[in-house]
């Protein structure tokens, strides 16, 4: 599962390696958590595109009527399962764009966040899928919504975290690391999330 990631790479280093036509000021961002606005590139018959949209849709809205839960994963081995899914065209695939995702590992009787990156600290994407449902204001504005999809969960690297989102690309050098506490707070996206976060400073909380 992957609830939190990051993007801080400039606008033009992204419009380089993705390719997409479109330009938006994208800030830094360090702590990107579901029904936020994040980055997406979509494709139509020609062009890619950046956008904004918000990540996460209610299960009610599309995958099952009788759900009250929200979603920000769907599997990739069960995809096709969701009969709503299953003649998904091309035009709801996305890439969702990101440097480093987190998990939390359990240690000290606490929940411990890790940072995963690829060793050269390249961005990358996730696959998306998109959702057209609509986002209710007072100009019944449509809105279109992802979720990330993520596969089998990667156990072949250090503290045997389960890296799911990024089982494909483990042989390009994955790397991971301790951070703060802190992330857990979904109103903190400071860049000092990004730094090392030592045992020493896990005893202090």
């Amino acid at each position: 599962m992957c609830d939190r990631y990051s993007l801080k790479e400039a606008p033009d280093v992204l419009k380089s390696h993705f390719q997409f036509n479109t330009f938006l000021n994208i800030q830094p961002r360090y702590n990107i958590v579901s029904t936020q606005l994040a980055p997406i590139v979509t494709k139509d018959k020609t062009d890619r595109k950046l956008s904004m949209l918000q990540w996460g849709f209610s299960s009610r809205e599309q995958i099952n009527p009788s759900s009250k839960s929200y979603l920000i994963n769907l599997r990739a081995e069960t995809l096709l399962e969701n009969h709503s899914l299953r003649k998904t065209s091309p035009n709801r695939c996305c890439l969702v764009l990101a440097d480093g995702f987190y998990e939390w590992k359990k240690e000290y009787n606490k929940k411990q966040p890790y940072r995963i990156h690829f060793a050269n600290n390249n961005v990358f994407a996730f696959a998306g899928i998109l959702d057209e449902g609509y986002l209710t204001d007072f100009k019944q504005r449509k809105q279109k919504k992802f979720v990330i999809i993520t596969t089998e969960a990667l156990t072949s690297i250090s503290h045997n975290l389960a890296f799911s989102a990024l089982k494909s690309c483990a042989g390009f050098g994955i790397r991971s690391y301790k951070v703060s506490p802190m992330l857990g707070n979904t109103e903190h996206g400071s860049p000092d999330l990004l730094n090392k976060y030592s045992d020493t400073q896990l005893s202090l909380f």
